[in-house]
């Protein structure tokens, strides 16, 4: 899954639910402001959490409100879809949900608190628990000799939200969190 967060000003989003703004004015908000996408973030976001469903690092993707118009309907951003050379593609499905300024601070309070010290000790103790389950026996190999490039992916998403949330909480901005769904996310 890949997740976009655009930092937007407060008033776009008002415009938006009051009707001053249509939808797709706020779409070339949301493309054309600043944003970071993000395709691992959920990955690191549970090895965080590890398993606890009522972390507060669940907040950092998304805790916000849906986003929904003057007429009340969520506003689900759905461009055409887009298939690669190899057959994979992806489409927008999920509604947008924004953090007003407040939550964004305290997402980045939350972020500010994680180095990479503290990351790695969690992605440590999640892949022992990996690699230790019997099922998982044709994967333990790959997962072992892979261990430091997957930490060093979801470490760089992790890290570079972390000056997004930063940068966009001293600007007084909202941000946007909407969501694209891979193939994959859908392979069994």
């Amino acid at each position: 899954m890949i997740f976009i967060f655009t930092a937007v000003e407060k008033q776009n989003i008002r415009d938006f639910e009051n009707g001053s703004i249509s939808e797709n004015r706020l779409i070339d908000f949301l493309f054309n402001d600043e944003r970071i996408e993000l395709h691992q973030i959920d990955r690191a976001v549970n090895i965080l959490a590890n398993g606890d469903e009522f972390s507060e690092y669940y907040e950092i993707m998304s805790g916000g409100e849906i986003l929904a118009g003057g007429d009340g309907e969520a506003l689900v951003i759905d461009i055409v879809s887009v298939e690669y050379e190899d057959g994979g593609g992806f489409e927008i499905c999920d509604p947008a949900v924004y953090m007003t300024n407040e939550e964004v601070k305290k997402a980045a309070l939350i972020l500010s608190k994680v180095d990479e010290t503290v990351f790695k000790d969690a992605f440590d103790l999640i892949m022992k628990k990996l690699t230790k389950r019997s099922f998982l026996n044709k994967k333990k190999k790959v997962l072992k000799e892979n261990a430091d490039e997957i930490f060093e992916c979801l470490w760089n998403e992790l890290d570079a939200l972390k000056s997004f949330y930063q940068k966009a909480s001293g600007d007084g901005n909202y941000i946007v969190v909407f969501s694209m769904y891979e193939e994959e996310d859908f392979e069994e």
